[in-house]
């Protein structure tokens, strides 16, 4: 079974707090009425009772996580989004199983050498329309970055877009959730994928265009749906933790580009010898500490201040005074609000 997994539309997010574009004024979502309703009504204001946040601040939805452990089990192949909250990296699919076809609103890219940056803030930056530089450079090259921000009028990336169609004429099933389907070329894959012999489900409050073509037309929120799809596989849905993985080279560069701040605290026995305080700058980190006689009783703390989407704590890390590098993987638990390492 190839199950190819298409979600183009902005109700895959909802759930997490992130307002879609297109649900009218009386909408039963609990983001109220979408960007684009708002904006075509002169006036109008969300109910205070409706819950939005950030995509930066957001916690991907059951929805999110179920597609990565049906990933995971190598029951699902391929995803295609037109969200740009970046969700579904977040929530740990794989990048070579995703096809963000406008792109992603943490996402910055080398034109030059291909490097990609997955950062903890809104890499846009420009003004104009049209314009994606980021004022930003790449530490490979030192070319500038762009953001990957598809806005109106620009082109699809060509590579994510043949990828999507090529998964879709193999697809066995084609599932939809949350899309109107009312937007190309990407509402063309679905189709293409039930007229190459794939089984098309939708999942989606309203009908869509392809209503028709459809095995199966659900009209459901959609961490409903996919909550009723795993209990009937027998698949339980995990919850999300924030993973960071940090490496620590002395005398090399440290990357930083998760944090709001670092600092850096040097301390034989009761004595504190070096103490320096790195604010985000220009990346990557790199720090020369001058220190007359260092020795194996000196002890060197690096405090990792985040951008506190989720209320991270400060982490300490202590490693040795001396050359050596040190990898670890730190998981947080927004619900608990604690680290744990590995």
């Amino acid at each position: 079974m190839y199950l190819y997994g298409i979600y183009p539309g902005a109700g895959v997010s909802t759930s997490t707090g992130i307002p879609d574009f297109r649900s009218g004024m009386n909408t039963i979502l609990p983001t109220g009425p979408g960007v684009w309703e708002l904006r075509d009504h002169p006036g109008a204001k969300r109910s205070p009772i409706t819950r939005t946040t950030t995509s930066t601040k957001a916690i991907p939805s059951a929805t999110h996580m179920a597609l990565v452990e049906l990933a995971r089990r190598n029951l699902l192949h391929f995803v295609v989004s037109q969200n740009t909250d970046g969700l579904h990296l977040r929530s740990g699919l794989p990048s070579i199983m995703l096809a963000e076809l406008h792109g992603n609103s943490n996402l910055e890219t080398c034109q030059k050498c291909h490097t990609k940056y997955l950062r903890d803030f809104r890499t846009r930056t420009a003004a104009a329309v049209h314009d994606h530089a980021t004022n930003r450079k790449c530490t490979q090259c030192g070319s500038t970055l762009y953001d990957s921000i598809i806005n109106f009028g620009e082109s699809l990336p060509k590579h994510e877009l043949e990828t999507s169609f090529d998964h879709a004429r193999k697809a066995d099933v084609c599932l939809v959730l949350g899309s109107s389907l009312r937007v190309t070329p990407a509402a063309h894959i679905p189709m293409i994928a039930a007229q190459h012999g794939g089984k098309l489900a939708i999942g989606n409050l309203q009908s869509t265009p392809l209503a028709s073509l459809a095995k199966l037309n659900i009209h459901a929120m959609c961490d409903d749906l996919m909550r009723k799809l795993m209990e009937k596989l027998n698949i339980s849905i995990p919850e999300w933790e924030l993973h960071r993985r940090i490496r620590l080279d002395l005398n090399q560069d440290i990357a930083y580009t998760l944090f709001s701040t670092v600092r850096i605290l040097i301390k034989q026995n009761t004595q504190r010898i070096y103490d320096s305080k790195l604010i985000k700058g220009e990346e990557p980190i790199e720090h020369k500490i001058h220190i007359n006689q260092p020795n194996e009783n000196m002890n060197l703390y690096i405090e990792l201040n985040w951008q506190e989407h989720y209320n991270e704590p400060m982490y300490t890390i202590n490693i040795p005074f001396v050359d050596s590098m040190k990898e670890i993987h730190l998981f947080y638990n927004p619900k608990t609000g604690s680290w744990r390492e590995e």
